[in-house]
């Protein structure tokens, strides 16, 4: 009897070897699970943030072309005092020759023609350009009535990138009865064009 093996020893030893093989795989097991997770989170962690790159990109694009499309348009457009100055006493110059050759719808060509133009005169407004040309016809029916037109002490002061306010003096030269007097302009480049929206004109000396 004393030379027979201990079999529940040998269980022991067996029990004891399995469970340090199970802890040893399972131990790989839960570390490459964990590993795979941690992977997972940085990889979704960096989609976001080349999703929300990319939207910040598109963003700025969008206002880039908003941008480039409202200076199209005029709205961002810039433009140099000395060209627009030149440009507004081309406008004068062009009405005083029409006057002086007696047509005055070339001269009424650079009033805004619509019926938000405003004249005003001896404490009167006139509204609308169909209604200023019929009072020009009125008051100036003749070439004689009319006379010899000329603008000085011309000051063109800017406000803004489309519109400036003109001051000035005019003189009609008749035989019979000069007359003349200071004005006010508001102008506005509308559709390229530099156009009269607004005139008001006093006298200094009666007709």
């Amino acid at each position: 009897m004393e030379n027979r093996p201990d079999s529940s020893g040998a269980v022991i030893v067996v029990a004891v070897i399995l469970i340090l093989l199970f802890l040893g795989v399972g131990g790989g097991v839960l570390f490459f699970v964990s590993r795979q997770q941690m992977t997972r989170a940085a990889q979704v962690e960096r989609e976001l943030l080349l999703e929300a790159q990319a939207r910040l990109e598109m963003e700025r694009a969008e206002a880039a072309a908003a941008a480039a499309k409202g200076a199209a348009q005029g709205k961002g457009e810039v433009i140099d005092p000395v060209t627009m100055e030149a440009a507004i006493k081309d406008v004068l110059t062009t009405q005083q020759k029409a006057w002086n050759e007696g047509n005055i719808d070339v001269f009424m060509e650079h009033y805004w023609k619509s019926d938000e133009l405003t004249f005003s005169s001896e404490g009167k407004t006139t509204r609308g350009w169909n209604s200023t040309l019929t009072r020009y016809r009125e008051r100036y029916p003749t070439p004689e009535k009319m006379g010899r037109l000329t603008f000085d002490g011309l000051e063109i002061k800017p406000l803004g990138s489309s519109a400036a306010l003109v001051l000035g003096k005019w003189n009609l030269e008749r035989e019979k009865e000069p007359v003349g007097g200071n004005f006010s302009l508001v102008v506005r480049k509308i559709d390229g064009r530099w156009l009269i929206v607004h005139d008001h004109t006093s006298r200094t000396k009666n007709e």
